[in-house]
C-alpha cells in the first residue's frame, strides 16, 4: 500500500518494480540511486525513497480490519489467477468475504453486466442467465450497481451459487446505499473486492478501472441491455483486449439494445440462454480439486445412469434414459462441466474423472 501511495506509481510501474527488486519493501528501501539505475526517472525515485506516510498505511489497515477484510497482494496464492494475465493487474485487492472464492473461482467465473435501468425483459434475462450459470457451478461476477448487476448477483445467490462483486469505491463504502443487504449477502456467499483504498467514494473516474477487473477476473463477459456508449460496453471491450469471451443478449430495437447489437456485429457470441455461454466456455473451465457428494436431479440421474466406463453413443443414451435428444444434450453438457461425464469423438460419452473418484467439482 505504501508503494502504491507514492504519486507516479501505478499498477504497471509498481509491478515492474516489485518484480525487479523482489518485493515492495525492497523497492522502498532501495534508495534513489539504485532505483535510477533500474530505469526509474529521478523525480519518482526520490519520491519512493522519501516515502514517510506510514500513518495513512496504518489507518488503511485498521479500517480494513474493522470490516473484517483482507489485503490480497500479487504474491499471495489467493490472488485471482485470471487477473494476473491482464495488461495492468492491480498490485493488490481489498477483499471482504471468502478468499478461496477469489483464489479459485475466477477460473470458472463469468461476468454479467448491463443497464442500470433495464426493461422487464432485461431483468428477466439477467436472472435467467445468472441462475443457469450458477446452477452449473459458474461464479457470477458483476459490479453491484443498480439494474442488471443487482439482478445477476441476487439470482446467483438465491439458487445457492457464488458471486463476486467488484466495486468502484472502497469495500467499506456501500454504493448504491440500498444495496447494503446485497453487499453483505455477496460477501457471505462469495466476495466483495476493490483495488481502491478504504473510504474511497464512487467517483466517475473509478469505474473504467473497476470494469477492467470485472472482465479480467472472468472467462467471459455477458452484456444484457446497454446503450451504445456505456460502462457495460467498456467492460466488453476490456474483455476483448484481454482475450476473453464476449457475449451479447439480443433485444428489441431501441436504445437499450444498441450496445448488445453493436457487439454482435463486432463478433460477440449470441447469448439467449445459459447453455449458449456454457458451451463456449466449457473447454476453459478449470477442474478444482475440492470434491463433494454427487447430487443429481431426476432427469440428470436417468441420463447419468446410462453412462459407464466404456463409451456409450448418444442415441443409446437417449433410448435408455427416455429423454429427448435436446434434453440429453443439455443434461450431458451440464454433467460434463461438473466433471462427471467425458465427451468422446463420435458423440459418445463415458464417465468423467469426478464420477470415478466418487465426487464432483465444487
Amino acid at each position: 500500500m505504501a508503494l502504491r501511495m507514492v504519486k507516479g506509481v501505478g499498477n504497471i510501474v509498481g509491478l515492474s518494480l516489485v518484480r525487479s527488486f523482489g518485493g515492495p519493501r525492497e523497492v522502498l528501501e532501495a534508495g534513489s540511486q539504485r532505483l535510477e539505475c533500474a530505469g526509474v526517472r529521478s523525480a519518482l525515485a526520490r519520491s519512493i525513497s522519501r516515502f514517510e506516510d506510514w500513518r495513512e498505511v496504518e489507518d488503511q489497515l485498521v479500517r480494513l480490519d474493522r470490516v473484517g477484510g483482507r489485503l490480497v497482494t500479487w504474491h499471495d496464492e489467493t490472488y485471482p489467477e485470471m487477473l494476473r494475465h491482464i495488461h495492468d493487474p492491480p498490485l493488490f485487492l481489498f477483499v471482504r468475504g471468502d478468499l478461496e472464492v477469489v483464489a479459485s473461482e475466477s477460473s470458472r467465473a463469468v461476468a454479467i453486466v448491463g443497464s442500470r435501468s433495464p426493461t422487464s425483459y432485461g431483468r428477466k434475462m439477467a436472472r435467467l442467465l445468472s441462475a443457469g450459470l450458477a446452477e452449473a457451478g459458474v461464479t457470477v461476477v458483476s459490479g453491484l450497481a443498480r439494474g442488471v448487476d443487482a439482478e445477476a448477483h441476487w439470482a446467483a445467490l438465491r439458487c445457492g451459487g457464488k458471486s463476486i462483486a467488484v466495486l468502484g469505491c472502497g469495500i467499506d463504502v456501500v454504493y448504491p446505499s440500498e444495496h447494503h443487504h446485497l453487499m453483505v449477502r455477496t460477501a457471505k456467499s462469495g466476495a466483495v473486492v476493490s483495488e481502491f483504498p478504504m473510504g474511497t467514494q464512487p467517483e466517475a473516474e473509478n469505474f473504467p478501472g473497476r470494469n477492467r477487473i470485472i472482465s479480467g477476473v472472468t472467462l467471459g463477459t455477458v452484456v444484457v441491455e446497454a446503450a451504445e456508449r456505456s460502462g457495460s460496453l467498456i467492460t466488453a471491450h476490456f474483455a476483448m483486449e484481454q482475450g476473453r469471451e464476449v457475449f451479447a443478449v439480443p433485444g428489441p430495437v431501441g436504445s437499450r439494445s444498441r450496445g448488445p447489437h453493436k457487439l454482435l456485429r463486432q463478433g460477440a457470441a449470441l447469448a439467449e440462454s445459459p447453455n449458449d455461454v456454457l458451451s463456449e466456455i466449457a473447454p476453459q473451465l478449470a477442474r478444482p480439486s475440492v470434491r463433494r457428494a454427487i447430487a443429481l436431479r431426476p432427469q440428470e440421474a436417468s441420463v447419468f445412469g446410462c453412462i459407464g466406463d466404456s463409451p456409450r453413443p448418444l442415441d443409446q443414451i437417449v433410448r435408455e434414459s427416455g429423454v429427448t435428444d435436446a434434453e440429453a444434450m443439455e443434461i450431458l453438457l451440464g454433467l460434463e462441466l461438473r466433471g462427471l461425464v467425458r465427451q468422446l469423438p463420435g458423440k459418445c460419452y463415458s464417465l468423467g474423472d469426478a464420477a470415478r473418484s466418487g465426487g464432483e467439482s465444487e
